[in-house]
């Protein structure tokens, strides 16, 4: 029985996003829900249950999950 194994991420549109808000200097925090692979931009933490990133650390997290999913 073979298991199949979720397609790979690129994340180019948030990478493209973490990367133009770091050029530019945007003060915002970020939270990553991996589990329904969605990305939230926040000014206040409405959610205790998720990390909050900046784009910087986030962008980094995206990176680890690309070389090697099962890291995380």
């Amino acid at each position: 029985m073979t298991t199949k194994s979720k397609p790979k991420m690129k994340y180019k549109t948030i990478k493209w996003v973490l990367r133009n808000n770091i050029k530019i200097g945007v003060n915002a925090l970020w939270t990553w829900d991996r589990e329904n692979n969605n990305f939230t931009m926040i000014y206040n933490n409405y959610n205790d249950d998720l990390p909050i990133f900046t784009p910087s650390q986030l962008l980094e997290e995206i990176e680890k999950e690309i070389k090697d999913p099962s890291l995380l």
